[in-house]
């Protein structure tokens, strides 16, 4: 059985996770290709310190990797070039070739200003710090009632 998170800001994260999962693999399947043909697979986890993307992009130049972040969604585009031997005949080749985009909503409980990408061994990995006072993304706004 899953851990079931405590926090309501926490629920409303796991939230938008699984329908931005959802909403992905509907547009995806309608698409049927277009400028971005390719989906890096991605795992999504955090622990009580951090919020971490691990983008898997074997054989992909860092050079040819582009990382945004924009509002609460952190966007990867890049490409992965065709390294197909020429004048070779291909008796299977599984592995596909192209541009491709990502989009990770980002929790609000974290620091966006500290957000860190390291990539190593084919794997681009975004880590973002939670932040050390979960209130600061809440806060309350007063009331004030007119004169009816």
């Amino acid at each position: 059985m899953a851990a079931s998170p405590k926090d309501p800001l926490d629920w409303a994260a796991l939230l938008q996770l699984q329908m931005d999962e959802a909403f992905d693999l509907i547009l995806r399947s309608e698409a049927g290709g277009g400028e971005c043909d390719l989906s890096p697979p991605v795992d999504i986890f955090e622990t009580p310190d951090a919020f971490s993307v691990e983008f898997d992009l074997p054989g992909t130049d860092p050079a040819d990797l582009s990382l945004k972040l924009c509002c609460n969604m952190l966007i990867l585009e890049g490409v992965k070039r065709d390294d197909s031997r020429e004048g070779a005949s291909y008796l299977c080749l599984e592995r596909r070739f192209g541009r491709f985009c990502r989009a990770v909503e980002i929790p609000p409980t974290v620091d966006v200003n500290a957000v860190r990408a390291d990539y190593r061994r084919g794997v681009l990995t975004v880590t973002f710090p939670r932040l050390s006072d979960r209130r600061k993304v809440m806060r309350d706004i007063p009331i004030i009632q007119g004169d009816n």
